[in-house]
């Protein structure tokens, strides 16, 4: 056998010298501060590398399709437990026809993104569920998206499509999560999208396609990792925390060395971890139409809970969610990690009280911090008529009124 490296050998030789170089990040200065952290966000890159492999690497901006973009155990940037995201790459130079038939959803939205020369994301252009024009088709709401840099003359539905790697996102809110769609209890939309200009077909794989492909993984996967670890940088601006200090337990290492049990002492200041943030990878984070959001960073210890109040708002949708450091969504197959406004108990004047701690202490609105010590919990709105305006803090577990919990 030949001591020859092949070329296609060396470039994933390659591939695998760079993935080094992201999983340095995990560990960085605004990475994981202890082992749970550690374990999750290598555990948070392999689900990167499986979604980069079909949003990235199989990539064919000619002939496009939709892909699911997160599932109940691939989550990444702050996604919904109760939405459905769909994406396909876009080429700009072409023209596209994108098909829907409605599901069970409460809101759908499609947004072309696009960047500019200096590599910010912005939205181009965007349809709603209520501004798009259905037709009824057996019963259900139909309808036919021209995506082009031009009009067609007669177009019911159109979206703009301008600027460099454009793409397509559609989003689909449902009132529980995306397990029940995918166990059949609501129906989700059925979609396509195909090009509308003659193509040729697809040539014989090379060494040339696996460099790209593999190069693009490489990119989404820093872009994702950054934007995360960045944006959990900023949200910690605003921590919530007990009043009281608490001790850290240590441990004396079998040589004798001190070893903090589960955190890291924070060598940096919130204000210098932001300053080691690119904006530009924040401010790329895929906002999207309607949609509000308000949160925080928490520390938690095991008898102290998250108290989240405020007042129901007229809206289309609204939901309380808990994330880890990488902004991934707790682990909804097995815990109640969000509750959405239809699931929520409420008091006669609307307003309501949410909890989120190690265990059910016996409240009715409550989420499960999985044991987490650090975190962030976001508050998302859809079509809000006004802002929704909670208060969030963590108290001890016994102090939760008596009122609260069960006789």
């Amino acid at each position: 056998m030949s001591d020859e490296m092949t070329q296609s050998q060396a470039l994933f030789n390659r591939f695998a010298g760079q993935l080094k170089a992201i999983g340095d990040k995990i560990v960085g200065p605004t990475g994981a501060k202890g082992p749970r952290e550690r374990a999750e966000g290598f555990r948070y890159l392999i689900a990167l590398m499986a979604a980069a492999q079909e949003l990235e690497m199989e990539v064919d901006r000619t002939r496009p399709r939709l892909t699911r973009m997160f599932t109940p155990m691939r989550s990444f940037i702050a996604d919904g437990t109760d939405t459905l995201y769909h994406e396909a790459k876009l080429d700009e130079s072409h023209s596209y026809e994108l098909t829907v038939r409605r599901g069970d959803d409460l809101f759908l939205s499609i947004v072309v993104y696009a960047s500019d020369d200096d590599g910010m994301r912005e939205m181009v252009s965007f349809l709603i569920d209520q501004d798009i024009a259905f037709e009824t088709e057996e019963g259900n709401q139909a309808a036919t998206i021209h995506i082009s840099s031009e009009r067609p003359k007669g177009a019911k539905n159109w979206l703009e499509l301008k600027g460099q790697r454009p793409f397509v996102l559609t989003r689909q809110y449902f009132p529980e999560s995306v397990i029940e769609v995918d166990d059949g209890r609501y129906r989700e939309a059925t979609m396509s999208i195909q090009c509308l200009d003659d193509v040729p077909g697809p040539d014989a794989y090379g060494p040339d396609d696996l460099a790209s492909g593999l190069e693009r993984i490489v990119t989404f996967m820093h872009d994702t990792v950054d934007a995360a670890l960045g944006i959990s940088a900023f949200v910690a601006l605003n921590m919530i925390e007990y009043d009281q200090d608490v001790a850290q337990p240590t441990r004396i290492g079998a040589d004798g060395s001190l070893i903090p049990d589960e955190e890291r002492h924070d060598e940096y200041t919130p204000e210098e971890l932001v300053d080691m943030v690119d904006p530009k990878v924040v401010a790329n984070n895929l906002p999207g139409p309607g949609i509000g959001y308000v949160g925080a960073s928490f520390k938690l210890a095991d008898d102290e809970a998250i108290l989240i109040e405020g007042k129901d708002v007229s809206c289309r949708y609204w939901s309380c969610q808990l994330f880890n450091h990488f902004l991934q969504s707790g682990d909804y197959r097995y815990h109640t990690v969000s509750l959405n406004n239809r699931q929520v108990r409420f008091d006669d004047d609307g307003s309501f009280r949410i909890y989120a701690s190690r265990e059910n202490p016996g409240v009715e609105n409550w989420l499960d911090t999985e044991g987490r010590r650090r975190g962030q919990v976001v508050l998302r709105t859809l079509l809000a008529e006004t802002d929704m305006n909670p208060t969030l803090s963590v108290i001890k577990i016994a102090d939760i009124p008596k009122g609260e919990l069960p006789p």
